[in-house]
């Protein structure tokens, strides 16, 4: 979705939070192998290069789980 998406329901609009302090994502990814993960990051470049280190581990660390969190704020449509 982009950032002009807007969903209706009832008199209620969803926009992306237009806080200039919100970031437009958070990006984490978490290895399928094991427990570990890269932990929450602004940028998607920070956590696909831990996936890359991580893999170094060998078999069993080389399927990862991305996490992407947008954030969302819920207005009146009057």
């Amino acid at each position: 979705m982009s950032a002009e998406t807007i969903h209706r329901h009832a008199d209620w609009v969803l926009r992306r939070e237009p806080a200039p302090e919100a970031p437009p994502a958070v990006y984490e990814v978490e290895c399928t192998g094991c427990t570990h993960s890269s932990g929450a990051a602004d940028e998607s470049g920070a956590v696909y290069e831990w996936a890359a280190r991580h893999a170094v581990l060998g078999p069993g660390h080389t399927g990862f789980r991305e996490i992407v969190h947008h954030f969302w704020r819920a207005f009146p449509t009057s």
